[in-house]
């Protein structure tokens, strides 16, 4: 079966705000039970780390073929939304 992973950043209280002190990758394949799989010092090597991870399971027998799902935080537009 095909994995899914999710990047997401490590938060800690700064008060007034959020720090983020890193990035971790998580199993979210099944969504009652999400994993931690691994931590990183930048959101790219997370992605990466990420694509790595899809990637392995995806050749499983059984397993949808990999999509290169698109982990970028920073492109929040909305792709279905008609202009």
């Amino acid at each position: 079966m095909t994995h899914t992973a999710r990047v997401e950043p490590i938060k800690e209280d700064g008060g007034d705000h959020y720090l983020i002190s890193g990035w971790r990758v998580v199993d979210v394949t099944v969504a009652d039970s999400p994993r931690e799989i691994s931590r990183h010092e930048s959101e790219p090597e997370a992605i990466e780390a990420a694509r790595r991870f899809e990637g392995q399971t995806s050749s499983e027998p059984g397993s949808d073929p990999d999509d290169n799902q698109d982990y970028d935080s920073s492109d929040l537009t909305d792709r279905d939304s008609t202009p």
